[in-house]
């Protein structure tokens, strides 16, 4: 049956050729759920319309048996009351009702056979769609760590290592000058420092200190100036 055509592609394929088939695991994997479960209602519609047919080869079949019964009765009569053509009539019909009561009979039989087929092949697609749904999870964890990984062996790869070792180069120079920098602000710092003092605002306390200092001493020298003097 047609709507079962992916059934033997869907059993016989392993999981590694899908990954190595598909761009995208993970929306491979979601789309062979869509289409198995499309593809399950295909064939529960057509079971459904199987079932149908059966029981509309039955109905004919007993339409068929009431016929030849009723043919049989009037064949009997017909006789009984001495009417040949009655009876032939009446025996010709039943013995069509019996051909067809056969074919019915016949198309019932090939009919439940298919319809046996088909619960078999569905409850197989099932089966299968199960499973799938169960490792579906499973596989896609592992889909997305396979591209992770690839991710980041692909980055790891794309880094060109000798432009960063320049980089590192260069950017160890510079701060080898702001520590020269830093270093020569320091130095000159402390070298201002005594200049900075020397033309400092004067301290009233250290001038009143000094100034008396001076005076004491030009005390001392006037007291040796008239003593040498007698």
């Amino acid at each position: 049956m047609g709507i079962f055509k992916r059934i033997e592609t869907i059993t016989t394929a392993t999981m590694h050729q899908v990954l190595d088939q598909v761009e995208n695991p993970v929306a491979m994997l979601n789309q062979y759920m869509r289409d198995m479960e499309q593809e399950i209602a295909q064939a529960e519609v057509a079971i459904a319309r199987q079932v149908a047919q059966e029981k509309n080869w039955e109905m004919l079949i007993k339409e068929a048996g009431e016929r030849i019964a009723k043919r049989t009765r009037q064949a009997e009569l017909a006789v009984a009351e001495g009417e040949d053509s009655i009876a032939r009539q009446a025996l010709t019909d039943k013995q069509q009702c019996e051909a067809r009561k056969d074919e019915y009979t016949g198309l019932l039989e090939g009919s439940r056979q298919r319809t046996i087929q088909l619960r078999e092949q569905l409850q197989e697609l099932k089966d299968k769609f199960y499973e799938m749904r169960n490792k579906k999870a499973v596989l896609i964890s592992r889909a997305r760590v396979a591209q992770t990984s690839k991710s980041m062996h692909t980055a790891l790869h794309s880094i060109d290592t000798e432009s960063a070792a320049k980089g590192f180069s260069r950017m160890e120079e510079k701060i080898a000058m702001l520590e020269a920098d830093a270093e020569a602000s320091r130095t000159i710092r402390f070298a201002y420092q005594p200049y900075v003092s020397q033309h400092a605002e004067p301290n009233p306390q250290v001038e009143a200190e000094l100034a008396r200092l001076r005076a004491a001493r030009s005390e001392a020298t006037d007291a040796e100036a008239q003593v040498q003097s007698k």
